[in-house]
């Protein structure tokens, strides 16, 4: 089991709805506020996708092109998700909602952090909900890695992380509210994370 998915499982959905979706189902919508791509863009996930013509693989971060548009051609199918190999030691998955389950997310930040001698070696942030697709959080990679896992460090990248993406305002939260949570999800990460992790 990859662990940042055994996160997001419990907070997918109702039981029922598990029981017969796939990852597929969900990433095939092109919902920007689906659940499992910001996981799997943290983990850098390629999907494999088949047509009459053959079988091609594409970078999940490359998949989504708009609101509910992507790559795909409409003669081609999702046959399977790939994860790299070694999965990152520090993740996360945070889900923003009214209700902790059965609900549509308001924000989703998927983290995935590599720290070697207390120095953030590489990072990969998913973001869902705060743009009109699925986004890689980019400059935020950039403000944390080379850089040392500490609080000062945590507290700069999640001033940047609250600018990422283009929040808006609708029924389940503010742009405002959505942009906050961004910044507060990468506090909560170091927070949470391991002493051995920090410098």
């Amino acid at each position: 089991m990859v662990p940042l998915l055994a996160q997001l499982f419990p907070q997918f959905a109702s039981r029922l709805i598990r029981n017969g979706a796939t990852l597929g189902g969900n990433l095939g919508t092109g919902s920007p506020i689906g659940d499992s791509p910001p996981v799997l863009l943290a983990l850098e996930a390629s999907l494999v996708l088949a047509g009459v013509d053959g079988e091609r693989e594409v970078a999940l971060a490359d998949y989504f092109t708009g609101y509910r548009q992507s790559v795909r051609r409409a003669d081609e199918l999702i046959k399977a998700v790939r994860i790299p190999l070694p999965l990152a030691r520090l993740a996360a998955f945070h889900k923003i909602a009214k209700r902790r389950f059965d609900d549509i997310s308001s924000v989703a930040i998927g983290f995935a952090l590599e720290v070697e001698d207390g120095v953030v070696t590489k990072a990969r942030d998913g973001l869902g909900g705060v743009a009109a697709m699925p986004v890689r959080a980019l400059a935020t990679e950039a403000a944390l890695e080379g850089r040392p896992w500490t609080r000062d460090t945590a507290q700069a990248a999640a001033d940047v992380l609250r600018a990422e993406g283009t929040p808006i305002d609708d029924h389940r939260s503010s742009a405002a509210y959505r942009a906050a949570m961004l910044g507060q999800s990468l506090r909560k990460l170091y927070a949470e994370s391991p002493e051995e992790v920090s410098a």
